[in-house]
């Protein structure tokens, strides 16, 4: 198929048919936006890679800085509060746990020694008071479990409670006169 450039000699397809193709070179730029103009004939080029396309529009620029601040807000957030669902007490590190499973709230304390006081070969001995908090925020139920901890075995400790709309496990650590308190919510892993 032939492109003409002149108006005056139109191509048809077929001789059946009366489609017509024309060619106006640059008369239809004059109508175009500026934009696609320029880029059409080389006066502006794309701009190509990752900082020149975020930071090329003031649009851009706003929404690059909020994602930016959002993110180190989250992170400062996340170490200042460092989690409530994890604390130490006499050099040993314990993480609690707890979910609702089938009328029962399973709740778990797992320990590591946290590089603190505990010696790899001593053994510290905890006392660990388990109470489950319902929707009220008064303590429905408590179980109390003397543990010794040995940094060269950790093993967790596990306490099983009866599910009276309890929503979240608080965990009392008590070693010699140290006292720490840990607190959970309680997720919700099947039928109540």
């Amino acid at each position: 198929m032939e492109i003409f450039d002149d108006e005056s000699n139109p191509e048809t397809l077929s001789p059946g048919e009366d489609l017509v193709f024309h060619y106006k070179r640059g008369e239809f730029r004059n109508r175009e936006q500026d934009i696609f103009r320029n880029l059409a004939t080389g006066k502006t080029t794309v701009k190509r890679g990752l900082f020149k396309v975020l930071f090329s529009t003031r649009g851009n620029k706003i929404a690059f800085f909020t994602l930016v601040l959002c993110m180190v807000f989250l992170f400062i957030f996340r170490i200042l509060n460092g989690g409530a669902d994890t604390n130490s007490i006499a050099g040993v590190s314990v993480k609690i746990s707890a979910f609702a499973f089938d009328g029962r709230v399973y709740a778990s304390a797992e320990f590591s020694n946290s590089g603190g006081r505990v010696r790899e070969a001593s053994s510290v001995p905890l006392e660990i008071q388990f109470e489950c908090i319902n929707e009220e925020g008064s303590v429905a139920d408590k179980q109390k479990i003397l543990v010794d901890f040995n940094p060269a075995s950790p093993k967790p400790v596990y306490a099983v409670f009866n599910d009276y709309d309890l929503v979240s496990v608080s965990c009392i650590l008590t070693c010699n006169d140290e006292k720490a308190v840990v607190r959970c919510r309680i997720l919700n892993r099947g039928a109540r």
